[in-house]
């Protein structure tokens, strides 16, 4: 039996108040009890902590703990109540995670290894601080922490996003949170007989649950969604995102948003139909490889027309330089069909999607204007 020094651990009597989550890989050990040699178990454990942890830090998370299959985490920049930034980092954190699970799977799968799903469940509150080991790491305690790991094994749903009361209060005082995020009760933690702790589930507006093919990682490359035939291309200094599937179609779909979880649903509202997608977040790339392709022929692109740097409507401009003759989608936020009619010649009511964008409608319409 190993001695323990008495400098094993040291609580140094400060104390944070920050966002905590705790994940949890579902069945791990009935998926690996299954499996031959030892290799095989470590690829599967390793896969998981390394492809949550680069998520956690890429997003100013920092790993707490690693138990196996459990990661617990926080998010020391919501360690101020009124940086917004900072939590709607920490909810994006999360949902990252989720979507991350597909491309993931799929490497585990070329492995023959099972499949990955996730408990995720968060938190907010008073976290008191530790130092162990040689005192050059931080561990965390306290009653968050607990709340926080209860609610991720008796009141988590596999593959979506669980939060405590307190948590949910905090991004309740944020308005552009509650416009962008749905909160669902999603029952309570019997504390005691007479203390019950409720919790919430909590998505994306513009966005599904992640039951389903979902991912979006602008920091990491072998994270991204992609169908086996498909490869992803990412330039980092150039911040613009460009993913390609390699098919042998001749229909081409060219999707520019700046808004990466939009680019994700459109392509995924698209991905029974084995069109040739190309998505970019940067208008002014997508200009550039909309020049170099040699036939324009059964080219749709859809546009956002709120966009940095170049709008949808300039790009629009731009485009019809290049080609007259070149499909185009616009989607907007704004009620400007009208406006929009009068001065974009040749445009129809049916090119132009109001967000959220429905998506029967939007297969439709692009289905139709590729036929």
């Amino acid at each position: 039996m190993k001695n323990f020094s008495s400098k094993g651990i040291r609580f140094s009597g400060d104390s944070i108040k920050s966002c905590v989550a705790f994940i949890d890989l579902v069945d791990s050990t009935k998926n690996t009890i299954t499996m031959e040699g030892l290799e095989y178990i470590r690829m599967y454990y390793s896969t998981f902590i390394n492809s949550v942890s680069n998520l956690v830090k890429s997003n100013n998370g920092k790993i707490i703990k690693n138990i196996g299959d459990c990661l617990l985490f926080y998010l020391p920049k919501t360690s101020d109540p009124n940086n917004e930034e900072a939590f709607k980092e920490a909810i994006e954190c999360c949902f990252r995670i989720l979507e991350n699970r597909y491309s993931v799977n799929q490497e585990l799968s070329k492995q023959h290894l099972p499949p990955f799903s996730y408990r995720i469940s968060m938190d907010y509150g008073i976290l008191d601080l530790a130092l162990v080991g040689d005192y050059s790491q931080i561990d965390l305690f306290g009653s968050t922490l607990n709340l926080c790991s209860k609610i991720n094994t008796s009141l988590s749903v596999p593959n979506h996003l669980i939060i405590g009361e307190n948590f949910y209060n905090i991004l309740q005082s944020f308005s552009s949170i509650k416009d962008n995020y749905n909160f669902k009760n999603n029952g309570e933690y019997k504390i005691s007989e007479f203390t019950k702790y409720p919790t919430y589930s909590i998505k994306r507006k513009n966005n599904t649950s992640f039951n389903s093919t979902n991912v979006n990682n602008k920091n990491q490359v072998n994270s991204f969604l992609l169908n086996s035939s498909q490869e992803i291309i990412y330039n980092q200094n150039e911040k613009d995102l460009f993913y390609n599937n390699n098919n042998n179609e001749n229909k081409r779909v060219i999707i520019v948003d700046d808004e990466r979880d939009i680019l994700f649903t459109y392509r995924t509202f698209l991905k029974d139909f084995n069109y040739d997608i190309t998505c970019f977040d940067d208008p002014s790339h997508a200009l550039n490889n909309i020049r170099e392709i040699p036939n324009n022929d059964n080219l749709l692109i859809i546009l956002d027309i709120r966009m940095k740097n170049l709008n949808g409507l300039q790009l629009y401009q731009q485009i019809k330089s290049i080609d007259p003759a070149i499909k185009i989608i616009f989607i907007t936020a704004l009620d400007i069909l009208d406006e929009l009619l009068s001065v974009v010649p040749g445009i129809s009511k049916e090119q132009i999607m109001r967000k959220p964008v429905d998506k029967k409608e939007f297969i439709n319409t692009v289905n139709k204007l590729l036929i």
